[in-house]
């Protein structure tokens, strides 16, 4: 038998691309094409290096935890030991499904029986592509729900958001089904309610919130004399019950929350807000995305007492 080492290469490039991509969106966090596909490339050498005996301790248990460790913190990076164990969880239920999934194909459409076909089954590109297909689907139902249950569904965070040299401290809380992300630099969508974001935005921008009707809000954005604020706007698109719709969101200087590891404290995040009020019996300010907890790029400060 043959074994074309660029084809190997190629096609666990390709299948380690999507089993990443895959475990991003089940731990529900943001991810940069520049760290994961140097960290897809690095896992399909490692498949290549299955052709050599001597390395053959890399395809011992141990030596593939160790490799999909590797393989997860090249890609998202490393900041606490907590959100490192969710991404590498992340990442072996993404590739159980994956594998399942292109079995199941493969199985569904043999024509022979299994005696006849013997041992062998048919791989081809567009096997692993119905099988790429059909285990996105299912990561969208099934694993998302599971690796939210990991972060807990329902946290709330003391959050701090600074904007101009004014902060605004409020209780946030943590929404798993919070996928909202930027246009511009894949950033985290916190949603917040409009009363807590005049409080920390300037006269002229809290007027123009405060006078303009929120259903105008975008269409009249001209009329709004804070240059400053306006340089920082950007047009959140998201899916309400009635279809697609467009928010009016902003960048922070950062925002800062309060978690049990630490001060989670991150710029990549934009400030979408909200025109209503989230909940009269246990009142929050904010909707916070689940990459502000468990995001690659989160720096995360621990607090000692002296």
């Amino acid at each position: 038998m043959y074994i074309y080492a660029d084809v190997v290469l190629i096609v666990n490039c390709i299948m380690n691309s999507v089993i990443l991509v895959l475990t991003a969106h089940a731990a529900g966090i943001s991810y940069s094409w520049k760290r994961l596909l140097p960290a897809a490339l690095f896992g399909g050498v490692y498949a290549l290096s299955g052709i050599f005996p001597e390395l053959a301790i890399l395809y011992s248990i141990p030596g593939k935890l160790l490799m999909s460790v590797v393989l997860v913190l090249l890609a998202f990076g490393y900041r606490t030991v907590r959100t490192t164990l969710v991404l590498v969880g992340a990442f072996f239920i993404v590739s159980f499904i994956l594998g399942g999934a292109t079995l199941g194909w493969l199985y569904f459409i043999q024509t022979e029986a299994p005696q006849q076909a013997g041992n062998y089954l048919d791989m081809s590109w567009s096997s692993l592509a119905a099988g790429s297909v059909i285990a996105v689907m299912l990561v969208t139902l099934i694993a998302r729900r599971l690796m939210g249950k990991m972060i807990r569904r329902r946290n709330f965070y003391q959050v701090r958001i600074e904007y101009n040299g004014q902060n605004k401290d409020v209780t946030g809380m943590l929404d798993t089904g919070n996928n909202l992300y930027s246009l511009l630099g894949n950033k985290p969508v916190v949603l917040l309610c409009w009363q807590s974001a005049i409080q920390l935005l300037g006269s002229q921008a809290a007027g123009y919130l405060t006078s303009t009707s929120p259903a105008a809000w975008l269409s009249n954005l001209h009329e709004c004399q804070d240059a400053a604020w306006l340089a920082r706007v950007e047009v959140i698109p998201c899916q309400s019950v009635g279809g697609k719709n467009m928010l009016l969101g902003f960048r922070p200087d950062g925002i800062s929350v309060r978690t049990e590891d630490g001060l989670a404290y991150t710029t990549e995040v934009l400030i979408g807000l909200y025109d209503g009020v989230f909940a009269s019996d246990r009142p929050y300010e904010a909707l916070l995305h689940p990459a502000l907890i468990t995001g690659a790029h989160i720096t995360k400060e621990v607090s000692v007492c002296a």
